[in-house]
């Protein structure tokens, strides 16, 4: 992925949801409101750049370096609103 807003969309959305359950692609693609083969073809990219991890059952999770910027997406994101 090369946008990075997109990047951070992404990893604040798995962030937002993995507080309150297991998150999967369809879950991220009904948040941002986008199509399941997008969400499929974006986590691949971010897999790839070590952002998250998927399991056998498909849950995304996010690494050390994904949380990292979800966090702080989050946080900018809480202080302006």
């Amino acid at each position: 992925m090369k946008k990075k807003k997109s990047v951070e969309d992404y990893l604040k959305t798995v962030y937002i949801l993995s507080k309150n359950k297991d998150v999967h692609g369809a879950d991220i693609a009904r948040a941002i409101g986008v199509s399941r083969p997008t969400v499929c073809v974006s986590l691949k990219a971010l897999e790839e750049e070590g952002y998250i991890l998927m399991d056998d059952a498909r849950e995304v999770h996010l690494t050390e370096k994904g949380l990292q910027i979800a966090e702080e997406t989050y946080e900018r994101h809480n202080t302006l609103c």
